[in-house]
């Protein structure tokens, strides 16, 4: 039981963790495909453009695995996005369930919820901060107030989900 509370999917850690991993995974699909198409021009520009391109898609990604990424290979996976759906639910309500046994469910998914709102801001604010002054630097001012836009919105988004967890943690005790 222990190890498979360790083998979590993206999905299943506290928002904006799943935005970030999968932002940061669709810019480094997006990386050479960009390094080729600047091969004669500027590499800062081609990270730009690979980080356009980690934003949007990352969006994209975050709302496909959410919606239909819930295929479960055993009957574990498919308990275990049965009660991942019980925290979201717990924390979007602000109010833990009755029940004895799903309490105890939500209150081990708790730590995943904060290290995701965590982790999400702590790398999302390295990585697009990275990204606005490349911006800036290569005079993509547009894109760098882009991502000033979802680094603002995302860290919005951290702490909403951080409050909502304290908010539950509190209630549970």
């Amino acid at each position: 039981m222990a190890a498979d509370r360790f083998r979590l999917s993206v999905t299943q850690l506290g928002s904006p963790g799943p935005y970030v991993a999968f932002m940061l995974f669709a810019t480094l699909l997006w990386l050479p495909l960009r390094l080729w198409e600047e091969r004669h021009g500027s590499a800062l520009v081609a990270v730009v453009r690979a980080g356009l391109g980690g934003v949007i898609w990352g969006i994209l990604f975050t709302f496909v695995m959410s919606r239909w990424g819930t295929s479960h290979r055993t009957v574990a996976d498919a308990e275990r996005a049965a009660v991942w759906r019980l925290t979201e639910v717990a924390l979007r309500r602000g109010e833990p369930p009755a029940d004895e046994a799903e309490r105890a469910a939500v209150t081990d998914d708790l730590p995943a919820v904060r290290r995701g709102a965590l982790w999400g801001a702590g790398v999302g604010t390295l990585f697009l901060g990275v990204l606005i002054v490349l911006a800036v630097h290569v005079g993509w001012e547009t894109s760098a107030i882009g991502f000033g836009v979802i680094l603002v919105a995302m860290l919005a988004e951290a702490a909403r989900t951080r409050h909502r967890e304290r908010r539950l943690r509190a209630r549970l005790c």
